[in-house]
């Protein structure tokens, strides 16, 4: 059951406006509050040290306190500035996975790994990931324990409110994880720091990383055993899984290989009882909270059309892609928004196509066109159809009158009770669309050009067709516009488990084998293939085909960047994808783009703020 953020976020941010207000000059960071209510008048009600930590969950959903044209932070659009939609930004465009058609001004050069310390992307996410770091802060000073006495809490309260103290630790961590990834030497505060006048310093990227940790295993204990907090909140499973990514990258981060602590944290989430869901397009539907993906879940970003209404999240993820030829309602959405696709790089990835199935005209009320005009089928909201027109010719005697017959759109079927039928001879075939053999390549088409010659055409590469607003049922989601989606965003889950520790175990890790490394990696590919037919073995398994495992399996899940920099191929020109450093073909990016610069609003606002090296 998704947890209402949006009612949990509409406390008003009076619980958090102590530490954010120390540190908005400092971070640039504006709060939008229309609250008058006092800090203590609102934690005088036992319920709002729940509801202080919803809205530290929803920090990663919605964009502002009013809706989804509200923002916590200035300088930008409110739907380019939720948390995730920057997170996605940072970490897909400038690599092989994602291109973006439109022009915003620092948009594009996001593309062509061309940044710099202006660029408004950038400075967005750096504001909002330290938004959130202030608001845990404030969250952790506000359920001390002098605060907690001052309040008269009882001692019951009290041990809940330590297991919610953890969370935020878990929380802060993960904003903290990401600015570390993303920045390096970043600037640094805790609830231990003064609330007012306060300069943060600056520390190390390695301080930074051991601090993480040293939180992550503080609050371990902490934290609900695996799988038994309320879904989407975090878990010992959680931080192990945090554990796990922080080790595997140590190496970048700190100059110390640590592949084995990668090893120990992976294991405990693979004896902790999650399992794959039998359907890789499952992870990315409307339903993907209860259509079996939660088992596969181990961290989510819970979004809903009606309760968590941004244009950022996952309502981004299912607009931004759908345009061209593309229907809409397809993906339960009112329309596209004719903006992200993909490169002929990543496409290569999964070979060539293996078959294809037919497309057919539908108009907007999704009633099937005939040639002659006579309308054989009106397909209603769930997909099914009745068999309406007479057929005078015969050329479709497979359909009767008396049956109901059901359309998928996800994979161009017709089914009746079960078994494909035909689609009608009368219906207008538009195009053939290939399918892959590994069901992951997700590859819209029809007129869509495999090569991109310019980034500002929609049609100009391959689209992608991952997340959806439709439920396994082909339900549309809870916003009956069409405009906000359902389906959650799983940052952790076991497919990742599976590659992280077939990794560290190439990578030298001690702590796994390489045979079950191959299971691991087999388990995910009998998924996409539907049969063993692809699996490996352990000849097959180095760092180059584990990079390009990871691109199939993670595509679109704010991985890529990350990925590429581990393995050595982000800067430099051993590899190259179309625009690279802006080139057609791709060129060598310099080293010193594996960070990002510290936006030139905090140099100007933090004296103690040193620019990461090349900008």
């Amino acid at each position: 059951m998704k947890i209402n953020f949006k009612n949990l976020a509409n406390i008003g941010v009076c619980a958090l406006l102590l530490s954010i207000g120390s540190c908005t000059d400092d971070l640039d960071v504006a709060v939008n509050d229309d609250q008058n209510q006092t800090t203590d008048e609102f934690y005088s009600s036992d319920q709002a040290y729940l509801q202080a930590l919803g809205k530290l969950y929803s920090g990663l959903a919605v964009s502002g306190q009013d809706g989804p044209g509200s923002s916590d932070i200035d300088g930008i659009d409110a739907g380019f500035g939720q948390y995730l939609r920057g997170f996605w930004q940072l970490q897909e465009l400038p690599t092989d996975e994602a291109v973006i058609a439109w022009g915003d001004p620092d948009l594009p050069v996001l593309n062509f790994g061309q940044w710099t310390s202006s660029n408004a992307f950038v400075r967005a996410f750096y504001d909002r990931a330290n938004f959130q770091v202030s608001s845990a802060n404030e969250y952790l000073r506000q359920t001390s324990d002098a605060k907690l006495n001052d309040r008269g809490v009882s001692a019951a309260l009290k041990a809940e409110i330590q297991g919610f103290r953890a969370e935020a630790r878990f929380l802060r961590a993960l904003s903290h994880y990401h600015l570390i990834d993303m920045f390096g030497n970043i600037a640094f505060f805790t609830e231990d720091d003064p609330v007012v006048g306060y300069i943060p310093p600056q520390v190390s990227r390695k301080v930074a990383f051991d601090f993480v940790v040293s939180e992550l295993l503080a609050i371990e204990d902490a934290m609900p055993d695996p799988r038994t907090n309320s879904y989407p909140r975090a878990d010992k499973a959680a931080v192990w899984m945090l554990l796990s990514k922080l080790y595997l990258n140590a190496e970048v981060y700190t100059g110390t290989a640590m592949y084995t602590e990668s090893l120990t944290y992976t294991n405990k989430i693979l004896d902790a009882g999650f399992s794959l869901v039998d359907d890789y397009q499952k992870l990315f539907l409307a339903d993907n909270n209860f259509n079996g993906s939660q088992n596969e879940s181990i961290f989510s970003i819970a979004f809903d059309g009606i309760n968590t209404q941004s244009f950022g999240g996952t309502t981004f993820l299912t607009h931004a892609p759908v345009g061209g030829n593309i229907r809409p309602r397809a993906f339960g959405i009112d329309g596209g928004w004719f903006g992200i696709r993909t490169t002929e790089a990543f496409v290569d990835l999964f070979g060539s196509s293996n078959g294809s199935f037919t497309i057919y005209e539908y108009d907007n009320d999704l009633r099937l066109l005939a040639q002659d005009g006579d309308v054989l089928k009106a397909f209603d909201a769930d997909g099914d159809f009745e068999y309406l027109g007479s057929d005078q010719n015969n050329t479709n005697p497979a359909f009767d009158a008396d049956q109901v017959y059901r359309y998928n759109f996800l994979n161009g079927v017709i089914t009746n009770n079960g078994t494909e039928v035909p689609a009608p001879a009368m219906a207008v075939s538009i195009a053939s669309q290939p399918v892959w053999n590994d069901s992951r390549g997700k590859f819209y088409t029809n007129q869509q050009t495999l090569k991109i010659e310019t980034l500002s055409n929609y049609q100009d590469g391959y689209a992608i067709q991952k997340w959806r607003n439709v439920g396994v049922d082909l339900e549309p989601g809870s916003d009956g516009t069409g405009t906000h989606v359902d389906a959650d965003f799983h940052m952790f889950r076991l497919g990742e488990v599976f590659l992280n520790y077939a990794e560290a175990v190439v990578r030298g890790g001690n702590g796994g084998t390489p045979t079950d490394a191959v299971g691991y990696i087999n388990q995910l590919r009998e998924r996409a293939y539907g049969n063993a037919n692809a699996n490996i073995n352990a000849g097959n398994l180095t760092l180059d085909f584990l990079l390009d495992e990871r691109g199939r399996e993670l595509y679109w899940e704010g991985q890529r960047r990350t990925d590429l920099i581990r393995f050595d191929k982000f800067t430099g020109g051993s590899y190259l994808w179309p625009f690279k450093n802006g080139a057609t073909n791709g060129s060598p990016l310099p080293p010193h783009v594996s960070l990002f610069p510290i936006p030139s609003t905090e140099l100007v606002a933090n004296p103690n703020i040193n620019q990461n090296s090349g900008y």
